[in-house]
């Protein structure tokens, strides 16, 4: 990729009364729906494609609407690309390979002239009415985007050839490459069709002839001195393309030809998504002095999950080739660990319009300052997309609760954790926990964490949330001593459980727990992580809750039996507990 869009500012337009967004030359935009995904690839369309837009494209219809655009990444290689006319326009412009531009359409507009494009001077950093032909040059750099509706054009767009629909912009790569090697051929036979249709052909049919000779017979009584002939144009070998479209064949029905139109959703979609994927192949490695802008609205309508991840492959090959990718989805399969941290995430409330949350990057790189630390954790967030697509984070440190509490939660509200918009993440470290919240807050994620009884001894006094010397903290250590000293279990130099005694850490907790002198100072500390967001297992972990021997899947599966038949109170020790969990959950 050369050059791309970088940044896109969105004044007034639709649902976006302002935004900015970061772009890259691949870029996921989630949001629910209705929300204003689509209008922000609908700014982009317009930014790059002048029309006059209707009253109800206004937000505010007694304010201009207004598109900014930061173009980075013009060198002087790609301005070699262009025509030496639009060169010359445009480099006054480019500053550091940076040129912006911005489109508006005043209040009340009626007509084209209302619609105005500008371009920023480097010098004073103003924009100016750019000078004629500009719009051209920027085409050079620019072709007309494509856009790709949800549904609504798809039969249109892969069976009939326009110059900005896919099928148009395939067959055009396809007509360049075709003519190279056919252009001699193909134009002899044209050339023979010409001469015998045409009305200056030197090989004309005789029947037109004949029909000239007593046409002008016939014109000569109503006007003397004017002579008619019959005038077939032929077709270039480039209109000959654009004027192609797709037949559709089925297996079984040989000669059978059909519309697009004809089939179902999941077909006409399938077909268009095909072309986009040949598109990929035969721009793989090819070096382009533009960039054309492909955007897509949920490119994943209707396909099946593996085609999913084909698209995907595909749009991302587009956007080192000569294409920058846009495109709305509400699939995390059309999100990789590499897209995901600079994905864009969009809300809309009746306040600030359509709006951006904080980005995945944005949010680790604020609140995590070790380079190393940051890529790490980023990784980690990565490998869970829901964080992206969800309303509310449950962040989890240990399997038994990513397996069993879906399931609880079901079987307690009668509707999934997705049905809830709910995410529930496995952090894989309970180390993990407190720098995930802080991002998801930067992210303005609303997140919760359920944590065991020994987060309360360890990060949560690291990160500040629990005092070194909480009154509670030393008085459960004291119960802890006692055990050491009882041999219950194997106490170290920080007064915490460690491995080699009787036990496990773990078990120590969960037997201190259970000592009547504990609960009080546990129940003080599990009201002061709450305050924060985070649940604290009272009794240790989720299994002495739930009554659980083990953390393997036979014990998970064996639990998910038994609470299938009978009621939680039935099976599960601590089920008021449980209760009380799923609803801080869902609250």
């Amino acid at each position: 990729m050369s050059h791309y869009l970088d940044t896109l500012t969105i004044k007034n337009f639709k649902s976006c009364k302002h935004i900015e967004v970061k772009l890259s030359e691949f870029t996921p935009i989630i949001g629910y729906n209705n929300a204003g995904k689509s209008n922000i690839l609908s700014a982009v369309e317009w930014l790059f494609k002048k029309k006059l837009l209707a009253l109800d494209d206004y937000h505010d219809a007694d304010m201009e609407i207004c598109v900014e655009g930061k173009i980075v990444g013009v060198s002087d290689e790609i301005l070699d690309g262009l025509a030496q006319e639009h060169r010359e326009k445009i480099s006054p412009f480019i500053q550091d390979g940076i040129v912006e531009i911005k489109r508006t359409q005043i209040v009340n507009a009626s007509k084209a002239a209302d619609v105005k494009l500008q371009i920023k001077n480097p010098a004073n950093g103003q924009y100016r009415a750019p000078p004629t032909g500009i719009d051209n040059a920027i085409k050079g750099l620019f072709p007309e985007p494509i856009r790709v509706g949800a549904m609504e054009n798809s039969a249109e767009d892969a069976s009939k050839s326009k110059a900005s629909s896919t099928i148009g912009k395939l067959l055009s790569e396809l007509c360049e490459s075709v003519q190279k090697s056919n252009s001699t051929r193909i134009s002899k036979h044209l050339n023979a069709v010409s001469r015998r249709m045409e009305a200056d052909g030197n090989k004309r049919i005789p029947e037109l002839s004949d029909i000239d000779t007593s046409i002008n017979e016939k014109i000569a009584d109503f006007f003397p001195g004017i002579n008619l002939k019959l005038h077939f144009p032929t077709p270039s070998f480039e209109d000959l393309f654009k004027s192609g479209t797709v037949k559709v064949y089925e297996d079984g029905m040989a000669g059978i030809a059909r519309e697009c139109s004809s089939y179902g959703h999941g077909t006409q979609r399938s077909i268009q998504m095909a072309l986009i994927r040949h598109l990929a192949d035969i721009k793989k490695n090819e070096q382009s002095s533009t960039t054309t802008l492909l955007l897509i609205d949920e490119p994943e309508l209707y396909l099946h999950p593996f085609a999913i991840e084909q698209i995907r492959e595909a749009l991302n090959t587009l956007s080192g080739n000569g294409y920058q990718i846009i495109f709305t989805t509400h699939s995390s399969q059309m999100i990789t660990e590499e897209t995901a941290p600079h994905t864009i995430l969009i809300r809309k409330n009746n306040i600030k319009g359509t709006y951006r949350r904080t980005t995945m990057a944005e949010a680790v790189a604020r609140t995590i300052e070790d380079g190393p630390a940051q890529a790490s954790h980023l990784f980690s967030l990565t490998q869970s997309s829901q964080v992206l697509f969800s309303n509310n984070v449950i962040l989890t440190e240990g399997k038994t609760e990513l397996r069993l509490l879906p399931f609880i939660f079901q079987k307690i509200q009668n509707r999934t954790l997705g049905q809830a918009q709910i995410a529930m993440i496995e952090t894989g470290s309970v180390n993990n926990i407190s720098k995930t919240l802080k991002i998801l807050k930067a992210m303005d994620i609303p997140a919760r964490a359920i944590v065991d009884l020994d987060y309360a001894f360890r990060g949560a006094i690291i990160n500040g949330i629990i005092n070194d010397d909480d009154q509670n903290i030393a008085e459960l250590k004291k119960i802890l001593q006692k055990m050491h000293d009882n041999q219950e279990c194997k106490v170290g130099h920080n007064g915490l459980p460690t491995k080699g005694g009787v036990c496990t850490a773990a078990e120590a907790f969960e037997i201190m727990a259970s000592k009547p002198e504990a609960h009080a100072h546990i129940q003080a500390l599990a009201t002061i992580l709450r305050e924060k967001n985070i649940w604290l297992w009272q009794k240790g972990a989720i299994e002495a809750h739930l009554g659980l021997e083990s953390k393997d899947e036979d014990t998970w599966s064996q639990f998910k039996v038994k609470a299938s038949r009978s009621p939680l109170e039935e099976i599960c020790p601590d089920h008021a507990g449980i209760h009380a969990l799923i609803q801080w959950v869902s609250a």
